[in-house]
């Protein structure tokens, strides 16, 4: 049973973000929340990606993302020794077809400046090429696919984020957004 669940996790992620890192717990405690007025609004990528936060609660957003297909997540901005993250968990629905299906948290670089943001993913790539070396020391299930999901708790994901946090092969390929409108 575990092991179907872990495969859903994976297939669910892969399906929304791909090249993104699913983990089974989140990568913030609730001292690491922030929340940034300056992201509220309606952003669009030069490759025409379009994606919305809304604050949907006093310190958490909605994230809304739509390129070829749309996905709806919980979003929490989060600060880790400085550096500022986006921890994505996918929005709940009211059905019984996610039911089947394990959500998982992914995690992104995020920088915010004047009009624009950057979002770059955790590489999955990077972390396949770090396990295939025996380097990566974090708790995790590697499928036959190679698809890694990670298991280690909270403490421990932010420990091997902020050591690889500058990195720019763990966040490579930031998608720039562009501000279309603010938050009213």
């Amino acid at each position: 049973m575990r092991s179907i669940k872990m495969t859903l996790v994976v297939l669910g992620a892969a399906l929304i973000f791909s090249g993104c890192v699913p983990s089974l717990h989140s990568f913030f405690t609730e001292e690491n929340i922030v929340f940034n007025d300056a992201l509220l609004g309606v952003w669009m990528s030069d490759s025409g990606a379009k994606c919305t936060f809304t604050k949907s609660d006093e310190n958490h957003y909605e994230f809304l993302h739509v390129d070829e297909t749309a996905a709806r997540f919980e979003a929490r901005l989060i600060e880790l020794d400085g550096v500022t993250f986006l921890d994505l968990y996918p929005h709940k629905r009211d059905s019984l077809y996610p039911a089947h299906f394990v959500p998982a948290h992914t995690l992104a670089r995020v920088t915010i400046g004047e009009g624009s943001i950057s979002i770059a993913p955790l590489d999955d790539n990077w972390l396949r090429k770090l396990n295939d070396r025996n380097d990566l020391n974090l708790a995790h299930e590697r499928f036959a696919d190679g698809a890694i999901v990670l298991t280690a708790p909270t403490r421990e994901l932010q420990a091997f984020v902020l050591s690889n946090a500058k990195s720019k092969e763990a966040f490579g390929n930031a998608e720039v957004f562009h501000r279309l409108k603010p938050a009213r």
